[in-house]
């Protein structure tokens, strides 16, 4: 079962949502990749923990430049793999 927050939080560029949804709905409905400074905090952890677990291989993400993105899809698919 998936956490619910009291409202979905939304990016600068996404459309305002009010309904309650769940982390993984959030991620899934920011436009474009994200990165880490906008996906830890959304995911509770520090940017660091977000980098490690990169590094070592645990959550998909692509090197754009020499900055490490997010597919906001592929890291909600995650996200939901992942709860029990």
């Amino acid at each position: 079962m998936s956490k619910i927050t009291p409202f979905c939080r939304t990016f600068p560029d996404a459309s305002d949502h009010h309904e309650p949804c769940s982390v993984a709905t959030t991620i899934e409905r920011h436009r474009g990749m994200l990165t880490t400074k906008e996906l830890a905090p959304l995911l509770g952890e520090s940017v660091k923990t977000l980098y490690n677990r990169v590094k070592r291989g645990g959550q998909p993400a692509v090197l754009i430049g020499g900055a490490v993105k997010f597919d906001p899809y592929e890291t909600a698919a995650w996200l939901r793999s992942r709860s029990a």
